[in-house]
């Protein structure tokens, strides 16, 4: 069997012969895609039968560790809602969130704002990067129309990127 330490080195030439053949702008796009440093929610958290503020909720608590009361302190929420929230989250979805793209991070200040909802926020907030409606869609994992209808109501609360 070949040692842990070969199979990494070897692993991690490949990887770097894969990216020379880039140019230094996409190298530094793909190493920030695969770095798990960003601070925020992960965009691959939305791909789960919740509502965004359970998304958050569940991600804040059962990821990240923290306590109900610093989660509220975070959204700009009573703890009493915060705990509500997850519980409920925990009985519509008993599954664990998937953390696995990081490509695309929703800081958690944007879902703080309580003039909008929190899909609001987050669709005005990728509009704001640059992202169509229909890749948002997408991200999201949420029909085009509730997209449309989404940002559509944010605009008219007067939230805009």
């Amino acid at each position: 069997m070949v040692p842990k330490e070969v199979r990494q080195y070897a692993a991690v030439q490949q990887i770097s012969a894969i990216l020379s053949r880039f140019t230094a702008d996409e190298q530094q796009r793909i190493l920030d895609m695969l770095s798990p440093t960003k601070e925020g929610i992960p965009i691959s958290v939305f791909n789960c039968p919740l509502s965004g503020l359970e998304i958050v909720v569940r991600y804040m608590k059962d990821v990240e560790n923290k306590r109900f009361t610093d989660i509220a302190a975070a959204l700009n929420r009573k703890p009493t809602t915060i705990h509500t929230t997850y519980t409920q989250a925990r009985k519509k979805f008993s599954g664990a969130l998937n953390v696995s793209d990081c490509s695309v991070v929703i800081p958690v200040s944007v879902v703080a704002e309580r003039r909008a909802s929190v899909l609001e926020s987050i669709v005005v907030y990728l509009e704001g990067q640059k992202f169509s409606l229909k890749k948002i869609a997408l991200l999201l994992h949420r029909s085009y129309n509730t997209v449309k209808t989404v940002r559509r109501r944010a605009l008219l609360k007067g939230v805009s990127t």
